[in-house]
């Protein structure tokens, strides 16, 4: 394994810890944890933004609710995009469905898990809830 952390990498560190954004990040994992916390039908309140965001670009192949309340979306890709063009699309597609909080992390390749919803306090004044959900590109 390389010490890189890019293609042109020199310093090899970074210049800070990542604490400063450990108050944000603490919040959405304990609401998170609430019970009853995940929205229910997401393909009510999901699907139809994700299939607009599809455009031409992707074909929504599958759909299902799993029993853990993620909601897993299969989109077969009309060209051919790898690497950070196709972490880029995903990125694209899940901002359709955006919230004021907001989680995605590439789990393996073509797969992207995504956390949205709202926190306590913030706009526009909902109660805290929230979506889980897996996108699958092919």
């Amino acid at each position: 394994m390389t010490t890189r952390r890019w293609d042109i990498d020199e310093r090899q560190t970074g210049i800070a810890d990542g604490s400063a954004m450990d108050p944000q990040v603490q919040s959405l994992l304990s609401t998170m944890r609430r019970d009853g916390w995940v929205t229910e039908e997401p393909e009510v309140r999901l699907l139809p933004h994700l299939r607009r965001a599809c455009g031409e670009d992707w074909t929504l192949t599958a759909e299902q609710l799993l029993d853990d309340g993620v909601y897993e979306v299969t989109l077969t890709q009309a060209a051919d995009l790898k690497n950070i063009e196709l972490h880029r699309a995903a990125i694209r597609l899940l901002s359709a469905i955006a919230e004021p909080v907001f989680f995605v992390r590439q789990s393996e390749p073509g797969v992207f898990d995504c956390v949205t919803g709202v926190l306590d306090g913030d706009p526009p004044g909902y109660r805290s809830h929230g979506h889980l959900v897996r996108l699958i590109l092919n």
